[in-house]
């Protein structure tokens, strides 16, 4: 009697997590084809491209070196007056006797070699700034080269990928008064469309959410920083 009240308690159990499991396979399929459809288009709202077409091209210089090459396609197929790459130190070098490399002299050296005209670049090296405000950084330091030229008042900004939007936020704050785009290049590392199989793609594509909320709706309820970074006497345009 005994074994039967056993037997049939642990067919019940066995009843209950079968029916359990069943109601989150569901569950799991109702979600996941409801946000399923949404999650490509996070990646095009991240990654967008809107250019100007004319003025002056910006590009980010940590962009990797196949999406720099894409900058200078950008550049021959607008009419842009110049080139600048503008960037910061790259961190861990520049120890004992070497001198700090920075990535605006990296990608002005590589574009060279990929066959722009060296009269028609310009370099701009930012100082080594907070996390959080390197693309501010930048932006400032275009911001004090185009106060300073005679330059018309287009740019267009190039960057990698989902960072797109949060540049864009960014320059078109600092750079009030003009008329701002972007491109976004591409980053070869993972599937844009298929970026939530790849935890690559999840990690660029949150953080760089992440960060558009930050430039959009911090920074500009900070105008200080701007002003800091503007005014800094360690931007150096080369």
């Amino acid at each position: 009697m005994i074994r039967s009240y056993e037997r049939s308690s642990t067919g019940a159990r066995k009843w209950l997590c079968s029916l359990r499991s069943k109601w989150v396979f569901g569950l799991v399929l109702v979600v996941g084809s409801f946000f399923l459809p949404v999650l490509p288009s996070i990646h095009k709202f991240l990654a967008v491209s809107s250019p100007v077409g004319q003025g002056v091209l910006v590009v980010e210089a940590w962009i990797p070196a196949r999406t720099l090459a894409e900058s200078l396609k950008a550049f021959d197929s607008g009419r842009y007056s110049c080139v600048i790459v503008v960037g910061g130190p790259i961190a861990g070098n520049g120890r004992g006797f070497h001198p700090v490399k920075t990535y605006d002299q990296v990608a002005a050296r590589e574009l060279e070699n990929l066959g722009l005209d060296p009269n028609r670049l310009v370099r701009i090296t930012v100082p080594q700034v907070e996390e959080g405000y390197r693309t501010l950084a930048s932006a400032a330091a275009v911001k004090r080269w185009l106060a300073d030229s005679d330059s018309p008042r287009f740019v267009d900004v190039f960057t990698a990928g989902v960072h797109a939007r949060k540049s864009w936020a960014v320059f078109r704050y600092a750079l009030a008064g003009y008329r701002v785009g972007i491109i976004s290049g591409n980053e070869y590392i993972y599937n844009p469309t298929f970026w939530f199989f790849s935890t690559t793609g999840i990690w660029y594509v949150v953080r760089n959410f992440a960060g558009f909320l930050y430039s959009k709706f911090w920074i500009p309820f900070n105008a200080q920083d701007l002003a800091r970074l503007s005014t800094s006497q360690d931007v150096v345009p080369n």
